[in-house]
């Protein structure tokens, strides 16, 4: 994703939804913005495109782009990293790559580590 020449990257906090049960929240952390859905993927991908309306309004009227998450989600965020609770690379390419064929350009390099809590199903999850 490029932003006036320069290549961003965010980082991701993914857990459960506390108002819907069975959907969960992809909480970018720089940006303080979110997806939800019903899968790990559909909350994902739902955060692209929010970030991508975020850069573009940002970028049209010359606004602040970074507001940071509040810090239980940054919490979160080192406890599910310290934990070793990376989201599976197959699935971030998946979702880049629905991305890049709906905007008709590469947004590689979006996510810089996106994490789960404790919550999130096992198969979403790097297998070390």
């Amino acid at each position: 994703m490029n932003f006036a020449g320069t290549e961003l990257s965010f980082r991701v906090c993914v857990y459960p939804s506390p108002d819907e049960q069975g959907h969960y929240i992809a909480h970018c952390l720089e940006l303080d913005v979110l997806g939800e859905g019903g899968s790990v993927e559909e909350a994902m991908s739902n955060l692209l495109e929010v970030i991508e309306t975020q850069l573009e309004s940002c970028q049209d009227n010359k606004a602040q782009l970074v507001y940071f998450a509040p810090s239980e989600v940054w919490k979160k965020y080192n406890i599910a990293k310290k934990s070793g609770r990376q989201i599976a690379g197959e699935l971030i390419d998946r979702i880049i790559a629905q991305a890049n064929q709906r905007l008709g350009h590469v947004a590689s390099n979006i996510f810089d580590n996106v994490v789960g809590s404790n919550e999130i199903p096992g198969e979403c999850l790097t297998t070390a």
